[in-house]
């Protein structure tokens, strides 16, 4: 439909009020709220006021009003503000003061001519309208105490309604000391407006798209709010606003960044793919059109609001309102600082919620994910790589369990660690964190150690402490003394290596720390003492010295504590899609477990190596087979060369398997292990066609 604008109209204020009779300007619901401030805003509006009451210049633009009219009889008019409800606002809060030093000096036919001609409808019966501005419901209660003259009874001294009624009021009351109210009614209308009426036949939604693109930026949430609500009519607009819109800011909050952020995990949980942040209104539009059709406009605020409740429940509320079984995995996720996860705790929290899931399969799969957060933090590993794991897990996860959710924890670790273990987005398993931990500095990464070490320190006591005034500490002290050096019998470089290893870190009370300072260990042993009910202290004060041997032992015991309280997610092995695979050509025999689920081939013990003619042509093939048979993976027996060994040959990337590069080491040259792997029945694996379907082969 194309929209054709009426004519714009330049107008003063008063007049365009005075010109609108039984007409009501609404601000909508959809609207962001009413931002002016005193000290800024509303000051420079007053400011041009003034500028024109002292004859500094004869007029001034104070801007343009975009509004929808809307006959809704043969007498009365809605004028629902696209743009201009923040200078249209304070216009009629400057009336009201005006009014109220009228209601001063008694002058009655004053007021009733304001009233009559710019603050009211007199000819108009319905109540609803009578009064020329609606103002957003979240300032409407305090506009109402300002128009029936109740100020003193307002209780929300914060509002801005409230604060800048009070700001004008004083601003004015000044004025009227030099100029009469008459004076300053006419310097108000002076001020000129450019009124732009739009009617049913124009796309409100596209202007205000465009009003906001050069103007000051909506975020995505006030634009999904605004296309939710601004084709329906007033009275449904202010329903479904607080059915609905209210109660998700109830659970979220009112912060449209925060918003922003929670629908385009919402998206992200319902299309299986993170949105880019600039691309989450579109995104929710198409998704909305599609919706619509099954949900309808209220069955999508219904599921917009169920999932804030799960975010809400995830994130925000408090421990002991949940049920017992989620306590304790939803608080250690909070402690790990992550919105990532999100799309996925929200889609596992609706099947919990849809009773498919039990609360203790949902405290496991939190458990899950938290492990794969802990482990990859301790080992300090980038998270730029799994920003957009999560969203795609969830899909991964649901087409797994094909809706049977018995085997639903294993089937979360499989797609999480085992699909991921060549990748960016892996977690480190037992030995791979122990040499990322060893000789690391953790204190770079405190938040993290802070959640192993509380952990580590409630569990299995029968009285847990109050760890919140703690902090996490040095044994030997960051700042190092010559006595110190002398202590320890080290240099300068071997006490900075291992200063900030994980053994040398604990927990102890901020009043100790200020007295522990860089004192010999002796002195510092004593002030310890004081945190001697602290299991994880215990074993520190039976120590007569504390050296770098000490601080060895004491970080190989704690990774083996993280590794037992934050285990390695390991997937039941009946859950892998694994297929017994063969090569039998050029006289070898070869064997191998083919990996469906992450393309990785596993070369079993046994499996012979063929013997090839021209092997200077493929150099980097005969230097695997040298690294293998350096490490004693392979070796030669009196025939030929064999696998000593499994010999795990790893996909290169997510879209490819492992089955051409290992069907190249055993057979060296260039091979296609599509047709030289077989399967038990002989066949090649190209012509298998789930697994070649998997892969998009043939």
């Amino acid at each position: 439909m194309n929209s054709t604008f009426q004519p714009p109209v330049r107008t003063g204020l008063l007049d365009f009020f005075k010109n609108s009779n039984g007409c009501q300007f609404v601000i909508p619901v959809y609207q962001r709220n009413y931002t002016w401030t005193a000290g800024k805003e509303v000051k420079q509006y007053l400011d041009d006021l003034k500028s024109v009451l002292i004859d500094e210049y004869s007029n001034h633009f104070l801007g343009i009003i975009i509004y929808l009219d809307t006959p809704l009889d043969f007498a009365t008019r809605e004028f629902s503000v696209i743009d201009g409800q923040q200078r249209l606002t304070t216009t009629f809060l400057i009336l009201y003061a005006i009014k109220f030093l009228m209601k001063e000096q008694g002058a009655t036919d004053a007021i009733n001519n304001l009233e009559g001609q710019f603050l009211t409808n007199p000819f108009v019966s319905n109540d609803r309208i009578k009064y020329k501005l609606k103002p957003l419901v979240s300032d409407d209660d305090v506009y109402q105490f300002i128009v029936k003259d109740k100020v003193n009874q307002i209780e929300n001294r914060e509002s801005k309604i409230y604060k800048n009624y009070i700001y004008i009021l004083n601003y004015i009351r000044e004025l009227n000391g030099l100029y009469d109210y008459n004076q300053i009614l006419l310097a108000l209308n002076k001020l000129y407006v450019v009124c732009i009426p739009l009617s049913s036949n124009d796309n409100a939604q596209k202007i205000f798209e465009s009003i906001n693109a050069t103007g000051v930026k909506l975020t995505a949430s006030d634009l999904i709010r605004n296309f939710l609500l601004m084709d329906l009519d007033s009275e449904k607009q202010e329903e479904y606003y607080i059915d609905y819109w209210m109660e998700l800011e109830k659970y979220l909050s009112d912060d449209s960044k925060k918003l922003e952020n929670f629908f385009r995990f919402y998206l992200a949980g319902k299309n299986k793919t993170l949105p880019n942040k600039n691309a989450v209104y579109k995104e929710f539009v198409n998704w909305y059109k599609i919706q619509n059709h099954t949900l309808g406009r209220e069955g999508v605020f219904k599921d917009v609001i169920k999932y804030a409740r799960y975010y809400f429940e995830i994130y925000q509320k408090d421990i002991n309102g949940l049920v017992k079984e989620l306590r304790s995995s939803i608080s250690e996720f909070r402690k790990i600082l992550s919105d990532m996860p999100a799309p996925l705790l929200m889609g596992f929290y609706d099947l919990y919620d849809s009773y498919k899931i039990t609360a203790s399969q949902l405290s496991e799969l939190i458990f899950v994910v938290n492990n794969y957060l802990i482990r990859r933090a301790l080992c300090d590993i980038d998270t730029s790589s799994i920003t957009r794991l999560f969203a795609h897990l969830l899909k991964d996860v649901e087409e797994d369990c094909k809706g049977n959710y018995d085997n639903i924890v294993d089937i979360l670790k499989k797609n999480l660690v085992f699909k991921n273990i060549n990748n960016g987005m892996y977690v480190p398993d037992n030995k791979q964190l122990h040499d990322m931990v060893v000789s690391s500095n953790m204190y770079k990464i405190k938040s993290t150690i802070r959640v192993f070490f509380d952990k580590l320190e409630h569990e299995n006591n029968p009285a847990p402490v109050n760890l919140e005034e703690l902090n996490i500490e040095h044994l030997i002290p960051q700042t190092p003394t010559k006595e110190w050096y002398e202590y320890l019998e080290i240099d300068e470089e071997t006490y900075q290596r291992n200063v900030n290893r994980l053994g040398n870190l604990t927990l102890a009370a901020k009043v100790d720390n200020s007295k522990m300072q860089n004192k010999i260990w002796n002195y510092k042993n004593d002030i310890l003492s004081s945190t001697s009910h602290l299991t994880i202290n215990q074993s520190i004060l039976e120590k007569e010295k504390w050296d770098i041997e000490e601080i060895n032992y004491r970080t190989e015991f704690l990774i083996e504590e993280i590794n037992r309280i934050f285990p390695y997610p390991q997937a039941d092995e009946d859950i892998l899609r694994v297929e017994e695979i063969f090569i039998s050509s050029n006289g070898i025999n070869a064997s191998a477990n083919f990996y469906i689920d992450n393309g990785d081939v596993e070369i079993l013990e046994g499996s012979e190596l063929y013997d090839f003619p021209n092997a200077e042509n493929y150099p980097e093939i005969e230097d695997l087979r040298q690294e293998l048979l350096d490490e004693g993976i392979i070796f030669y027996n009196e025939q030929k060369m064999v696998f000593k060994k499994s010999f795990m040959v790893n996909a290169k990337t997510k879209s490819r398997s492992a089955l051409s590069s290992s069907a190249d080491l055993i057979l060296h040259g260039s091979r296609n292990g599509w047709e030289y792997w077989t399967n038990a029945e002989g066949k090649p694996l190209s012509q298998v066609r789930e697994i070649a379907k998997y892969f998009n082969v043939g």
